[in-house]
């Protein structure tokens, strides 16, 4: 999709080029339209949400101030609140009172961005149609966006590792950055939201206002550590007033974009992923928060794992099935380790069992149910004594162990985290219409109704020979029940390709090279974030001015 994006804006002026963006993403603008003209499920309401966590509309209350009320504090007012349409559904392992016991006296929650966010959630759902959205690195792209009809923005931490981090030292996307690089980026984002909602309600444009506030979707990678650290990742959000954010089970920087040594992506186990998951939902609870929360797997590249320790990881724990004479680690150079493989070949334990012992492998499956790799693999040479197989000897210099990634450990991983969070996440390279269909439909046999989101980074051919299925890509993927679909790197793809346009017009002719392709253009979009933008901000600063006052 990248690809044709190019294509249609790569020879255009700077006030085509977001238009040409929401065009060829949405395919027509009616798609937008479409999930506007439902009518709403409204978990906005204050009867749907009683949650004295919640910021209470004026005349509701006559305190402002949640922490005040000693609903703050009130086990079973928490419950009450869990209850409601938008927490009803999420599974907790600890009491209200667990969370009374950790909530400060001072409320932090940015709840009206997150509940307009779950607003459009549930009427996509509702109109069965998919939310699309582009990803956005500075304000002005994000105002952008929401001029051109876009309800909610993308903030990506691979977006940010190239362009925002704590040492400005870019890099990519490894989520190697200090943690709190992207809920920077996002409270910049937000706060700029909140400076032309003021210039829109000064020119007397109170539509214009409310429509500037994009609920935004952050990146949190893999939380950043342990459940400490990603409690106060997840605070971080809250405070920066983020709608929501996804939580993934990889090992943070431990990518490789080459393959080398067979090397992609190292997933963690399950049982710490949903480690993750519950310690970001606890802190969500603590804060009174809507927070949209998202899980991601990436299960459909990893090529291999920390632990062995969970019982859930089992079927795709790969081991060796010949007994080699040294162990992976012990090789020195990549075509030989290469060798090696194919010489050890890898198999998971339920694989190399029914090569070895058919007969038996229905009475395996019984009684390794629930259990480990290590006590499997015990079960199994009990059955059958000359049974080999072993994890250990095809382990990484770095102890990781081989791991069958693909669509059955992504929905293994998906159904396992479902009932934490709000939404679902398999991430994918490319568009494959076949396992986003297996995904959605294992996820919605199992929790219907749950919200699964989809991500796009390209993959179609430059000729343009699949165009007609990229257009049709939203209503085939709301057809299957998706309600988000989100293009994680066109926000840096659109400004990259905006700037080089240009920059070639000023090349040629100069200062008129600017005005042809710039200046001229944008004036005529009448939107502020095009033209002279600091004019409607000047009109704040002068009101300022005035009330100060010259002090003569």
């Amino acid at each position: 999709m990248n690809g044709i994006l190019v294509e249609q804006i790569g020879s255009g002026r700077l006030s085509d080029i977001i238009l040409s963006w929401s065009s060829s993403l949405y395919a027509s603008r009616q798609l937008i339209q479409q999930g506007r003209n439902c009518n709403p499920i409204p978990h906005s309401q204050a009867d749907t949400l009683p949650n004295p966590s919640l910021h209470l509309a004026p005349g509701k209350n006559s305190n402002m101030d949640p922490t005040s009320s000693p609903d703050w504090r009130s086990p079973e007012a928490i419950q009450k609140w869990w209850s409601t349409p938008s927490q009803r559904e999420i599974k907790r392992d600890y009491p209200p009172s667990t969370v009374v016991a950790l909530r400060d006296g001072l409320f932090e929650a940015h709840n009206r961005p997150a509940i307009k966010l779950r607003d459009i959630f549930a009427r996509h759902q509702q109109c069965k149609s998919v939310h699309l959205v582009p990803s956005v690195i500075e304000p002005v792209s994000l105002q952008t966006i929401s001029e051109v009809g876009f309800e909610t923005a993308y903030v990506s931490g691979g977006m940010a590792s190239m362009t925002d981090t704590a040492t400005n030292d870019p890099t990519t996307d490894l989520s190697d950055y200090t943690y709190d690089t992207v809920p920077n980026k996002v409270a910049s984002l937000y706060r700029s939201q909140l400076l032309h909602y003021r210039t829109a309600m000064a020119r007397g444009d109170p539509n214009r206002a409310e429509a500037s506030i994009v609920p935004l979707i952050a990146d949190g990678d893999s939380g950043a550590g342990l459940h400490t650290t990603v409690m106060k990742l997840t605070k971080l959000f809250v405070q920066s007033g983020v709608a929501g954010f996804h939580l993934d089970d990889l090992l943070s920087g431990a990518k490789r974009f080459d393959g080398h040594d067979g090397v992609g992506y190292v997933v963690v186990p399950l049982s710490e992923h949903v480690r993750r998951l519950k310690a970001a939902k606890l802190q969500l609870d603590v804060m009174g928060a809507e927070t949209v929360l998202i899980h991601r797997t990436d299960a459909m590249s990893a090529t291999h794992i920390t632990s062995t320790i969970d019982p859930r990881d089992t079927p795709f724990i790969l081991g060796a099935t010949v007994n080699m004479p040294t162990d992976l680690c012990e090789v020195e150079s990549g075509p030989l380790r290469a060798q090696w493989k194919v010489d050890a070949k890898l198999a998971t334990l339920e694989e190399a069992f029914a090569s070895a012992c058919p007969d038996l492998l229905p009475m395996l499956k019984t009684r390794i149910a629930g259990l480990n790799v290590s006590r499997a693999l015990r079960v199994a040479q009990e059955l059958y004594p000359d049974f080999f197989w072993t994890a250990e000897s095809p382990r990484t210099a770095q102890g990781w162990y081989p791991f069958k990634g693909g669509i059955d450990c992504a929905i293994s991983r998906s159904l396992v985290c479902a009932p934490l969070v709000d939404m679902t996440w398999a991430c994918v390279g490319s568009y494959d219409p076949k396992g986003a269909s297996q995904i959605a439909a294992a996820v919605q046999e199992a929790y219907p109704g749950k919200w699964m989101a989809y991500n796009i980074t390209g993959g179609f051919p430059e000729d343009g020979s699949r165009d007609d299925e990229v257009r049709a890509l939203p209503e085939s993927l709301a057809s299957l029940g998706y309600v988000w679909q989100f293009l994680p790197i066109a926000g840096l793809t659109a400004v990259a390709v905006g700037v080089r346009s240009v920059g070639l017009e000023i090349k040629k002719d100069g200062l008129l090279g600017y005005l042809q392709s710039a200046s001229r253009p944008a004036g005529r979009t009448g939107h502020p974030s095009a033209e002279w933008w600091w004019k409607d901000m000047a009109r704040l600063t002068d009101m300022a001015a005035d009330a100060i006052g010259e002090g003569l």
